[in-house]
This record gives C-alpha cells, structure tokens and sequence, in this order.
C-alpha cells in the first residue's frame, strides 16, 4: 500500500480518534477522514437521532451518509477507543516514570480501583492528574497516527 499524504485538522482528528465509544455513541455516530480533502466528517447512523439528540437537519445527517456510502474508499472509518483502551492508558501511565517521586506514584498507582473518574478524584496532587491528560493526548496521538499509517495515509497536521 502506497501512502499518500493528506493535511488534516489534528484537534478534530484526535478528537473523532479519541473518543470512547461507549460513552459517546449512547446514540450510534460514524466519523470519517476525507482522504482527499482531511476533513473530519461527523454524522448519526440515524437521521432522526442526529436532528433529536443535535438538532442537525435529517437532510444534512442523510446527505453525508450517502456521500460516504456512494464513494467509500475516499473515505477512512475513524474508529474511536473503546473504554478498555482509556483504561490501558491509564495504567501505561502509572506504570511510566511520568511521575518522578515515587511516593507520589504509589499514591497514584493505588488510587486506581478500575475507574478513571474515581481514580481522578481519588488522587491528592492536581499535578498528577494534568500530567495524566498530557500523556493521555500523546498516546491517543501516536495512536492515531500508527493507525493512519497502518492506512497508507501519511498525515500531516494542520
């Protein structure tokens, strides 16, 4: 597979790419990447959810699912991570030497009981958790872009 380069939006990219599906798609949504274009396309796989749930005219929704199904290998599914992965996450970073002191690593590592939102709460250094954010961003980052080059797409972000 040939890669080809495509310029594409980073913010709405990591944000289509790292989004946790269960959490999100209560209401099933699809995103793709326009490889001709890199634009982040975002609709409901329901027209009458997208306009329910968004307020986004069921002709629009409808319009940009057929677009994608009437030429779909200009278009790249944006997977999203599934909850387990943000939890891998979490626990790549609390088995990294991101946090320096090892008092305050055994604090964060024990804090953990299986849920991010508990874990956050849980921790006492403020300085943890934004660290965790920090790593959170460029692991869903290279993520992403080991994905797009699984794809043949060399990205280049705007």
């Amino acid at each position: 597979m040939t890669a080809h380069s495509v310029h594409v939006d980073k913010i709405l990219f990591l944000e289509a790419f790292g989004r946790d599906i269960p959490f999100h798609d209560a209401v099933a949504q699809s995103t793709y990447l326009d490889l001709e274009t890199g634009d982040v396309m975002w609709f409901y796989d329901d027209d009458e959810e997208a306009y329910m749930e968004a307020g986004i005219p069921v002709e629009d929704n409808r319009s940009l699912r057929e677009q994608v199904a009437s030429t779909p290998d200009r278009y790249l599914e944006i997977p999203g991570l599934d909850h387990t992965e943000h939890h891998e996450i979490l626990r790549e970073f609390l088995a990294s030497d991101s946090i320096e002191d090892p008092v305050l690593r055994a604090q964060a590592q024990e804090a953990y009981s299986g849920s991010i939102g508990r874990w956050k709460e849980a921790v006492a250094d403020e300085g943890i958790v934004h660290q965790f954010y920090q790593f959170c961003d460029d692991a869903v980052r290279a993520r992403a872009e080991a994905f797009l080059r699984e794809h043949g797409v060399q990205v280049v972000w705007r």
